[in-house]
């Protein structure tokens, strides 16, 4: 049964609009990069490499907000259009639904931001060169890039949830990103424990894409977005459990 709510929700993702309209917004993205880079030769700056692309891919906090965008509307139009409603009434276990739908939103996620990434890395190899890096770093970035993804999907699901409107959980969800480094900071500030500071959203983000990144310090952050995981995933289950889906 789970199974069957997993591609169901992937088939729906592949025929959203707002999918194409985020592959659409990532190809810009790409596509401005690969201009810079090519405006480096011509002004005979420091080129790139391969592996310097793939890190500024993730880089921006737009990365974020797309990924944010993309699960809010997706979430949201089953509500608006009632297809939620509609499996809820044909017997499925609601834990279920928002289980299945959220692994079915973190899995595509995955694939497109990664794959985004792993274009850059290609073109700017073939255009340049790879770069020089540790292969485990490598992998740890990567890993703790799929934390991230599976922490901001978990963030959309749960404004999503709450509010069943795009508009607020858009702005909601954004909300909450930028204000997690503050929130970050003040919890800092309360204890007298200044390695706070990097636990908000965008912070842990940049750590985690720096290779020159302390191995312990990425661990722990990775549980700690695994630990947002677990309370956005049980705080949108207990919404849909206890709020009227009509």
């Amino acid at each position: 049964m789970m199974m069957n709510v997993i591609s169901s929700e992937i088939y729906k993702i592949f025929k959203s609009k707002v999918f194409y309209g985020v592959l659409i917004v990532l190809l810009m993205m790409n596509a401005m990069l690969l201009i810079s880079g090519l405006s480096a030769i011509r002004s005979s700056t420091i080129l790139g490499t391969g592996i310097s692309a793939y890190q500024e891919s993730y880089h921006a906090d737009g990365i974020i907000y797309i990924i944010l965008i993309f699960v809010v509307f997706l979430i949201t139009s089953e509500y608006a259009n009632e297809t939620i409603r509609q499996m809820s009434c044909r017997g499925i276990e609601r834990w279920k639904l928002v289980l299945g739908q959220y692994i079915a939103i973190s899995l595509i996620t995955i694939v497109v931001v990664l794959g985004f990434g792993f274009i850059n890395l290609l073109l700017f190899t073939v255009l340049f060169e790879l770069g020089e890096v540790n292969i485990i770093v490598f992998i740890r970035m990567n890993l703790g890039m799929i934390c991230i993804i599976l922490a901001t999907v978990g963030l959309g699901t749960f404004v999503s949830h709450l509010s069943k409107s795009s508009g607020i959980a858009v702005i909601l969800s954004i909300i909450l990103f930028i204000g997690s480094d503050y929130i970050a900071k003040l919890f800092a500030l309360l204890t007298k424990k200044d390695i706070l500071t990097i636990y908000g959203l965008g912070n842990m983000r940049k750590i985690i894409i720096d290779f020159n990144s302390s191995p312990e310090v990425v661990v722990k952050i990775s549980m700690v977005l695994l630990l947002i995981v677990l309370a956005t995933i049980l705080g949108s289950y207990l919404l849909f459990l206890k709020r009227d889906i009509d």
